[in-house]
């Protein structure tokens, strides 16, 4: 169930002078699910809550948090797993705007290819035996070494393949 109130005014800044009209929805759900220490159904509840900068009704509440405030935290949890579960993601401090993006799209191609290594049933033996590391260096090295035949690459580039998820 939403429930919103809009046009609150936040006031800031020196006196009070600047202001800013907000926005804010909450969301109560309530469900039941299974408990297996229990070995019985119990019942959930949680509440959501979202500042917008533009005004809320029934016709796009739930277009904002369903669909788009709800596919935002998951960006942020894959961001959150990055800076704090191995990858020492960290402020690309650099005055080259281009230097920055670069650095945050080598993290993500990063992050994909360990997740895409993880769920993968065709790299999942090399993955044991050589660690995430390991394997990344092999994966480097095989991609920049001279011993790749350009054609050869193309060709089988040029097949059908397929990536199994175990």
């Amino acid at each position: 169930m939403f429930t919103w109130v809009n046009e609150i005014a936040y006031r800031y800044g020196p006196n009070a002078n600047r202001c800013q009209t907000t926005h804010v929805v909450v969301c109560e759900e309530s469900w039941e699910d299974w408990d297996e220490r229990a070995q019985a159904i119990v019942a959930k509840t949680a509440r959501h809550a979202w500042i917008s900068s533009e005004p809320l009704n029934e016709k796009n509440v739930h277009e904002r948090c369903n669909l788009g405030a709800r596919y935002r935290w998951g960006i942020e949890e894959g961001i959150l797993a990055e800076k704090h579960h191995g990858y020492r993601y960290e402020h690309g401090f650099s005055y080259d705007w281009n230097a920055m993006r670069g650095y945050h799209y080598l993290m993500r191609i990063g992050h994909l290819m360990n997740v895409l290594v993880w769920y993968s049933s065709a790299l999942s033996k090399p993955m044991r035996c050589l660690g995430i590391h390991g394997l990344l260096r092999l994966v480097w090295t095989t991609l920049v070494g001279p011993w790749l035949d350009p054609e050869s690459v193309q060709a089988q580039a040029r097949r059908p393949w397929q990536l199994r998820l175990i």
